[in-house]
């Protein structure tokens, strides 16, 4: 059973569990044109229960409207505005252009500094960007949810990460999220993980999950 812990999960592998006849996809991304995103929507066609969704996919890594589908199921998030030059600081700022992903956000705290990182995610001004307006004594705050479940995490930020499985279905997804000054937690958005990323703790909550759902796990 160790070996096997150590061997999973691997590199660039998408795991297909089955359960009750329907497909849960287990993999690092979810992006749009990738191989869990076509074998979703080849499983849609074909009338076969998948999660995630391809709708909850695309929800899940565009930062605006996973913001406002998370506001409407009673997750607190981050206020946000989008843009072509404006960026209230301090700030953190998302691209919005085809080749973004959530995962490559920006703090901004000075005018150049904005200046810079508007320039590179517009590619010159082409393409808009989300930008969330946070407080000075704010912090991020990352937690990674495996089914629904967190390693390591206050209590505050595990129900935050249950809610979020329950609203975006994602078997595998990093939170990024603003702690303020009182402790309160807001999300600023849900980002791919890559196995290689996750703790040893991670990697065995992983496992026994896959473990637990190929033999019925709820």
């Amino acid at each position: 059973m160790n070996q096997r812990r150590d061997q999973i999960p691997k590199k660039d592998i998408m795991y297909t569990l089955l359960e009750d006849g329907s497909q849960y996809i287990v993999n690092e991304s979810y992006f749009y044109k990738t191989e869990p995103y076509y074998t979703i929507v080849k499983n849609e066609n074909d009338g076969i229960m998948t999660t995630p969704s391809s709708k909850d996919v695309l929800d899940a890594y565009i930062v605006p409207i996973c913001l406002e589908k998370a506001k409407l199921a009673g997750i607190p998030v981050c206020d946000w505005t989008i843009s072509y030059q404006f960026v209230p600081l301090p700030a953190i700022v998302y691209g919005l252009n085809y080749f973004s992903t959530p995962s490559d956000y920006f703090l901004v705290n000075e005018n150049e500094e904005a200046k810079r990182v508007v320039k590179h995610i517009t590619n010159h001004g082409k393409y808009p960007f989300c930008c969330q307006k946070i407080l000075d004594s704010s912090t991020i705050v990352k937690c990674v949810s495996i089914f629904g479940r967190s390693v390591g995490c206050c209590e505050k930020v595990s129900k935050i990460a249950e809610r979020i499985y329950q609203v975006f279905k994602l078997p595998l997804v990093e939170i990024v999220m603003v702690k303020d000054g009182s402790g309160s937690y807001t999300l600023s958005s849900l980002a791919p993980v890559k196995y290689s990323q996750l703790s040893k703790e991670e990697k065995e909550m992983l496992q026994d999950l896959l473990d637990k759902k190929v033999k019925g796990f709820e």
